[in-house]
């Protein structure tokens, strides 16, 4: 039997290995080895990325809206105004100056679409207002009030009741959304016949149609158009609704 050194640093097992080298050895196998595992892996995640780089730089991707992002606008777009449902008095939307003129910054590309789609046609689509403040408003209902008062033929209080039908309170008028847009197209003019016909297909609809009164609550004016969008705007015509009418529909779908 071959002699063995007594070592008083080490024991031995029985196939004469020191236990101590074992011991080091598979502390190596058991942290290094899953650590060499783990790089592996994220090399190859981190060379995939490096690819995908390089393809998104050859075809950038376009930013994409969010559906969170959609419903916000058609919320705003399909806002109705009125003495039931007031703005506050300091509601003032992200407004762009459009040849002059403040609008709701949503309503500007279609509306400059509409404008030269009209022109092709010959017709000229002459914008006289959009963002009303609240303290404007208050201001412009106070002068109708008072051409109808002195016109002579109506009460005060009917006065006031045809005047909110015709220049609502401040606070209670689609102007100050920035989304109501008066033209210069009175009835029958070759501006009305057009938008008419074809402002749906840019988002916009007439706001206050005659055959509508007793829903918008409103006289009817030939001049002022509301930006909806183009879907929503479409559906309106589809339906035949007023815009009141549309947005308690899909309310309640």
């Amino acid at each position: 039997m071959p002699y063995k050194r007594y070592d008083i640093t080490n024991t031995y097992s029985y196939r004469g290995r020191r236990k101590n080298e074992n011991v080091v050895f598979k502390t190596i196998m058991l942290f290094v080895i899953p650590f060499l595992i783990i790089g592996v892996i994220l090399g190859g995640f981190y060379i995939s990325y490096l690819c995908n780089v390089a393809d998104n730089n050859d075809n950038p991707v376009v930013p994409v809206a969010t559906a969170d992002e959609a419903l916000l606008h058609e919320d705003e777009l399909l806002r109705i105004v009125n003495e039931a449902y007031p703005l506050e008095k300091d509601f003032v939307p992200e407004l762009t100056a459009y040849n002059g003129v403040e609008l709701n910054s949503l309503s500007v590309k279609p509306l400059d679409d509409m404008i030269n789609a009209a022109k092709e046609d010959g017709v000229t689509l002459k914008l006289k207002k959009g963002y009303v403040s609240y303290e404007e408003q208050a201001k412009l209902h106070d002068e109708t009030f008072e051409k109808l008062k002195k016109s002579g033929d109506l009460s005060q209080i009917k006065a006031e009741a045809e005047t909110k039908k015709i220049c609502p309170l401040e606070g209670c008028s689609e102007r100050q959304t920035g989304l109501l847009l008066e033209f210069d197209s009175p009835l029958n003019s070759d501006s009305y016949k057009w938008l008419i016909k074809y402002s749906v297909n840019y988002g916009f609809i007439l706001r206050y149609p005659e055959a509508k009164e007793s829903d918008t609550g409103m006289t009817f004016n030939p001049n002022l158009y509301r930006y909806i969008g183009k879907d929503s705007a479409e559906n309106v015509r589809r339906y035949d609704m007023s815009l009141e009418e549309y947005v308690t529909h899909i309310s309640i779908r």
